[in-house]
């Protein structure tokens, strides 16, 4: 499917005519310039563009947070170490949903919560990551002994209900702000997640409507426990992989770009657009991947319709519940959306064949996010879609009464996003 043409108006508010269903083939030469800066511009880029992740991205609780934290990294370690936000707080640019989407259902129907922030301490010596100069075995920046030592110091700080979990795929340090109640996650330096929320946050903003879309969609598969990613037996999807299993099913339907069409071959040209991750947090000779994190800037061209959130939202259930053959397809953003599972004989591929949900992730691609998730889970997405969309369909009754707190987002604008 192929949208229509629509007029979109650029920064001198002059409307200019974008042609249907563009590919950007010339993606890696028309966009060379800016999207071959390497990481290390990127990187310092976010605190100098429109729309920072600092400010336009989060809440005033959110900043208080982060300023908190830094201090307290920046005392014990200097000023060259940065602390920033990633995930949904960035791509979602302070929506302002957070009571909405997280926490546990009270007893006026909304999601009311303490929340979530996730952070990251950028380590200034490493901007490329572990990259092949250096043994990855002997950094004391990876060791359970740092992270031990970040949760003392965090402790002495007065945040509450400190956790190092050296040992997860990414380590992390967990523990709650006492004063605004946010539960925090922080990890050293996988910049991958920065990189990411920033791919994620050029969607949303040239997809008006993307943003209340993905809100719908957590909204409903919350109390349905499927947003649920640390769920022990019934681990069920994360946001991530909700989010990337919304944008490869517009990609598939034509109504959202690829904006790392053209960057799929492996260059030297490609090592600016470099990071080095270790395979394993477990292993005791860890091998390390390369990842290629390039992917073009979005300009007003990019721009698609306003997407109708309900009528949207009926349609993702039905592709999801009755349409999508899970055992035979996949999701993958970085190739266009819905593609054939690999050639089990593509052994770098290997480990994601036997998954029964396969969602790529765009930056390691030997890596399915939803490689926990299990039948049972999978059996009970299909079923609570097919029922939730008999109950909009057939029985046409408004999503107030189907979404707890879906009222309070009518309420709710798109952030303004300056794009060039």
């Amino acid at each position: 499917m192929r949208r229509r043409d629509v007029p979109t108006t650029a920064n001198n508010g002059s409307a200019t005519k974008k042609t249907a269903g563009h590919d950007h083939q010339d993606a890696s030469s028309k966009y060379g310039v800016q999207a071959e800066l390497n990481f290390v511009e990127r990187a310092s880029h976010f605190s100098e563009r429109s729309g920072t992740f600092r400010g336009a991205s989060t809440t005033p609780k959110h900043s208080e947070v982060i300023d908190h934290v830094s201090g307290v990294i920046k005392q014990r370690f200097g000023p060259t170490y940065n602390v920033e936000p990633f995930g949904s707080t960035v791509y979602m640019r302070g929506f302002g949903v957070s009571q909405q989407l997280l926490g546990n259902q009270n007893t006026n129907g909304l999601y009311r919560s303490k929340g979530d922030l996730d952070l990251e301490i950028l380590d200034m010596d490493r901007p490329f990551g572990f990259t092949p100069d250096v043994d990855i075995n002997k950094l004391p920046g990876i060791s359970i002994e740092v992270y031990r030592r970040l949760a003392a110091m965090f402790s002495r700080a007065g945040f509450k209900d400190v956790q190092p979990v050296p040992t997860a795929s990414v380590p992390i340090v967990k523990f709650q702000d006492p004063r605004t109640q946010l539960s925090i996650d922080i990890n050293v330096n996988d910049r991958l997640g920065l990189m990411n929320s920033h791919l994620l946050r050029n969607y949303c903003d040239v997809l008006p409507g993307l943003r209340k879309l993905l809100a719908v969609i957590k909204l409903w598969a919350l109390p349905l426990d499927l947003n649920n990613p640390s769920g022990g037996a019934n681990v069920s999807f994360s946001t991530y992989a909700l989010t990337l299993m919304t944008l490869g099913w517009l990609q598939f339907k034509g109504l959202a770009p690829n904006l790392q069409h053209g960057f799929d071959v492996s260059t030297e040209l490609a090592k600016e657009g470099s990071f080095w991750i270790r395979s394993s947090t477990r292993a005791k000779n860890a091998t390390r991947l390369w990842c290629d994190v390039r992917f073009r800037p979005v300009t007003a061209q990019d721009c698609y319709p306003p997407l109708p959130v309900e009528e949207t939202f009926a349609d993702w259930l039905h592709f999801w519940g009755h349409a999508f053959d899970f055992e035979h397809h996949s999701i993958d953003i970085k190739d266009g959306g819905v593609h054939p599972r690999p050639d089990a004989m593509m052994q770098s591929d290997a480990p994601r064949l036997s998954n029964v949900v396969c969602v790529v992730d765009p930056f390691i691609r030997s890596r399915n996010v939803t490689r926990s998730v299990g039948h049972d889970t999978l059996d009970m997405l299909r079923t609570e879609c097919c029922l939730t969309l008999d109950v909009v369909r057939t029985r046409r009754l408004p999503m107030s009464t189907i979404i707890s707190g879906y009222g309070s987002l009518q309420r709710l604008r798109e952030p303004r996003v300056s794009i060039p």
